[in-house]
């Protein structure tokens, strides 16, 4: 913790610009072979696009694929490097991108290129033997064989995805494993092109490959809590529960139209139903084609499809729950899953039966039946399985009211529906009865994949009867996913009696910065005994905190542990900011990632003086306050006479005026927060009861009394004296030092001057990894928020209050932010310039670029103001922009 007292030497390279510039060019360096191969693939193409163009000929598309039962081999490879369209170009290549990126820098160049290759060869062979046994085993040969597929180039990079499994650590190989199975079984089921088999066999053998390479798995010995099992089985099965609601997608631009779960694949059919065949099937007049024609109808129905596409949005905002991991989210998926499983049961073993159809369903209706049965029922017994680990519970009234409203939706749809049918029997073609209405009333639910290879008992004839026939699913649709997505943004019951704790344990004990936790905009977590808290926000589910934990210090090592269990049950990834070495060691050695944001500048009371050149500064301010006639005044904002309040808002209003952006939060504190009673306001005024400048300090307790200060407001009135700000700081600092004297038992240990925010990094040097390599992108994180604190350098001017800071010769104490997964990179910085400017706007942002600076004439310009002040000492407190007081007052942090 001990500080340091010698100046950084600013770098002149480039700023945080070119040290991204630098990382993005040792990134490309690292991944040169999946950079080098994705621009192969790509240049391929386009030559292959522009050869044709250029000769005025077609693509050759339709030599690029063949049959199972005329099987050529040569007019198959050749779609493992080309595409048939830009989207498809587009796609895959940035597929292979981050396939090829993922493994590289795990199993090295020849490893990558060796398990790709040899997954592929043996993907190819065995994929498509595994296709034709399956469909022999289903008795469907006379459809598969007949199917044209072709490869995708995927199958040339997925082995060395699942190779590299081999190499990670257990969370990133579960995360691959399940998420890219349960993707390429999806594709499988809905896409039905036998070269999707391939790319299940070269996935497969990929992985075993990578096993053999590597050897026995490789365990992280510092495997603990916070890759817990609990968490991160809520993430996969959210994720796996929005692959399979895009699943239906996939059938839709489906080629092969061949998978068991296909139905929606007929909405991209070109071929028209041809109604006298249809009117003749549905009299039983003639059998062959019928569901063809069945299935081209129901697609030809704008509200059926309208009615297949709903229900996906119900099943990602479900899936989105069940990542966050809200029980009621779980819960409802279960029942849903469960009641799409028996209605599919029902409807094509029991309904066909009851409605006395001769022909109820195709011979691949059972396939059909099954897939659509075992998907979502096998999803229902996972989530049942894993109940537990939803711990989040939702408000109990917006349930209730959603679960009303859905089921009286439905009576009131089913209701509209039958009555309908009866009353206006002779709108439907052929006239249905009772019992056939009841057998196909959960097709007026149920989205058309369901209905994939079964009778269609009779169409509407009439417009009215067409809207009572397709709406009836739209209005139950259109509310279910109304409902769910309320369900999704229901308030979590959170105790609010932590705040009222909160407020009294910052009292008990603290370090410098902990008394920020008790701002608005904070959440409480209170450990068990009630000794000790940690404040935090929520910010793209990052529970971010603000600084470390608070209260008893004998539990903050154990509240560091016991708070991100408490963020694991709320599927939150905790990172704990603005904290220091202790608590950095201590998650250190549990596996946790960190950054140095900024040093914390400190200063001693009781070792406070101004002698000696370096302090020329100071001396000069505290000078001509005394010549000018301005005295400090310490005391509480509610002490201050009503004209010197109204004096402190103008200040900060006026020094508000103009700014690009709006005034920061978090760490930064505003007039609102120096209005606490326990705060310290410390202000300049004239003879003539002018208010020239306010700082505000806020108290750390230890032991029962006061024992530091730390610097947050700073305000000065436009045309004060240079050295306004350097005055009000020797001040508090002298202060101090005459309490010590006077108090001894009571003494004021620090005073610190705080950290200004994203100032950590003065150099390239210093962006390191914890682990040595690159890998983990931590080293990009940095230098980006490096990027994030120039641009807003000339609204905030953080560097600038940095260089402030160190007029006083603090001891410099580095802050950090702590993290457990590198997962989190991008969004952890996303979710710290939130925190900073929660109001910003896209509008605001915009015009926080017309405050922007060019770097290099701000440097020339500090470089000839350092050289007057070198020959003037007293310049600098005569140039109104050589004081960053002046300049452009600085925030604290």
């Amino acid at each position: 913790m001990s500080g340091q007292t010698t100046a950084r030497r600013p770098h002149d390279d480039g700023g945080a610009g070119g040290q991204l510039g630098r990382d993005l060019r040792r990134w490309a360096h690292e991944q040169r072979f999946a950079l080098w191969t994705t621009f192969g693939f790509v240049v391929v193409n386009l030559c292959w696009w522009l050869w044709y163009a250029a000769q005025h000929r077609t693509l050759p598309y339709a030599s690029m694929h063949t049959t199972l039962g005329a099987f050529d081999l040569a007019r198959l490879l050749p779609s493992l490097v080309l595409t048939r369209s830009v989207f498809q170009l587009i796609v895959e290549a940035l597929l292979i991108v981050c396939m090829l990126c993922i493994a590289e820098p795990m199993m090295g160049v020849w490893r990558t290129v060796t398990a790709s290759l040899s997954s592929a060869v043996i993907g190819i062979a065995f994929g498509l033997l595994l296709c034709a046994g399956f469909n022999a085993l289903l008795q469907d040969n006379a459809i598969i064989y007949h199917v044209p597929f072709t490869l995708s180039p995927l199958v040339l990079v997925v082995g060395a995805l699942f190779a590299s499994t081999a190499f990670a650590y257990q969370l990133w190989r579960r995360r691959i494993l399940l998420i890219g199975y349960t993707t390429i079984l999806v594709v499988l089921l809905y896409g039905g092109n036998p070269g999707d088999y391939c790319l299940l066999v070269a996935a497969i053998a990929g992985q075993l490959i990578g096993r053999a390479m590597a050897g026995p798995p490789i365990e992280d010995e510092a495997w603990h809590w916070q890759y817990s099992s609990s968490s991160e089985t809520r993430r996969i099965l959210g994720a796996i529960g929005v692959v399979l609601a895009v699943g239906p997608v996939i059938a839709a631009t489906s080629r092969s139209h061949a998978g068991p779960l296909t139905g929606l694949a007929w909405v991209l059919s070109p071929v028209s139903v041809n109604t006298g065949k249809l009117a003749s099937c549905m009299h039983g007049q003639i059998t062959s084609g019928c569901f063809h024609q069945y299935e081209l109808m129901r697609a030809s129905m704008t509200g059926d499809l309208l009615r297949s596409v709903l229900p996906l949005l119900v099943m990602v905002a479900l899936a989105i729950g069940v990542y966050l991991g809200r029980r009621a989210a779980a819960v409802c998926s279960i029942v849903f899953y469960l009641a799409s499983s028996a209605i599919t049961v029902c409807y094509y073993l029991v309904m066909p039966f009851a409605s006395g159809a001769a022909m109820p369903f195709s011979g691949r209706a059972v396939e059909t039946c099954v897939v659509n049965t075992l998907v979502p029922l096998l999803y229902a017994v996972a989530l049942i399985a894993k109940l537990p680990d939803f711990s989040i519970r939702t408000k109990a009234r917006p349930l209730h009211v959603g679960l009303i409203v859905l089921g009286a939706t439905l009576v009131l749809c089913a209701a509209v529906y039958l009555v309908f049918g009866l009353t206006h029997a002779a709108d439907f073609a052929p006239r249905p009865g009772l019992r056939v209405l009841l057998a196909e009333l959960p097709g007026r639910f149920l989205p058309i994949g369901f209905l994939t290879n079964t009778r269609l008992a009779f169409v509407p004839g009439t417009a009215l009867a067409s809207a009572v026939y397709q709406g009836v699913g739209i209005v139950f649709w259109i509310v279910f996913v109304v409902v769910a997505f309320a369900w999704l943004n229901a308030t979590i019951d959170y105790d609010r009696k932590a705040h009222a704790r909160a407020e009294e344990l910052v009292e008990h004990g603290g370090e410098s910065m902990s008394f920020m936790t008790t701002w608005e905009g904070n959440e409480y977590w209170i450990s068990p005994t009630g000794r000790s808290a940690v404040a935090y926000r929520v910010l793209n589910h990052i529970a971010l905190t603000t600084t470390g934990p608070f209260g008893d210090s004998e539990e903050w090592m154990s509240d560091l542990d016991e708070f991100a269990r408490f963020c694991r049950d709320h599927s939150w990834s905790p990172v704990f900011y603005a904290v220091h070495r202790p608590a950095r060691d201590h998650l250190a050695r549990l596996g946790w990632h960190s950054i140095m944001v900024g040093d914390e500048m400190v200063i001693d009371p009781r070792a406070w003086k101004t002698t000696g050149k370096k302090w020329q500064d100071v001396r000069t301010a505290i000078n001509k306050a005394k010549r000018e006639g301005i005295t400090d005044v310490m005391g509480t904002y509610a002490d201050a006479p009503s004209d010197v309040q109204t004096q402190i808002q103008e200040i900060s209003e006026q020094w508000s005026q103009g700014k690009a952006l709006p005034e920061m939060k978090f760490t930064l504190g505003g007039v609102e927060e120096l209005k606490d009673p326990r705060v310290r306001i410390l202000y300049a005024i004239d003879a003539d009861g002018v208010v020239q400048a306010v700082t505000s300090w806020l108290p750390t307790w230890r032991d029962g009394h006061i024992a530091g200060w730390t610097l947050d407001f700073m305000r000065y009135r436009s045309g004060s004296y240079n050295g306004i700000m350097e005055f009000l700081i020797a001040r508090m600092a002298q202060r101090m030092h005459d309490w010590d004297e006077a108090h001894p038992d009571e003494p004021v240990d620090f005073i610190s001057l705080s950290a200004a925010p994203l100032t950590g990094l003065h150099d390239a040097s210093e962006a390191k990894p914890d682990d040595g390599a690159n890998i983990d992108g931590t080293v990009m994180l940095q230098h980006s928020l490096a990027l994030v604190a120039d641009l807003l350098e000339p609204a905030y001017g953080f560097k600038s209050l940095y260089n402030f800071k160190k007029k006083f010769q603090p001891s410099e104490h580095p802050v950090y932010i702590c993290y457990p997964d590198s997962a989190l990179l991008a969004n952890l910085g996303i979710a710290i310039v939130r925190a900073y400017l929660p109001t910003l706007t896209f509008r605001g942002a915009l015009g926080m670029l017309s405050s922007f600076k060019p770097k290099k004439a701000d440097d020339d310009t500090d470089k000839k103001k350092d050289a007057d002040a070198k020959k003037d000492p007293d310049s600098a407190q005569h140039d109104p922009g050589a004081q960053v007081a002046h300049q452009d007052p600085p925030k604290q942090a």
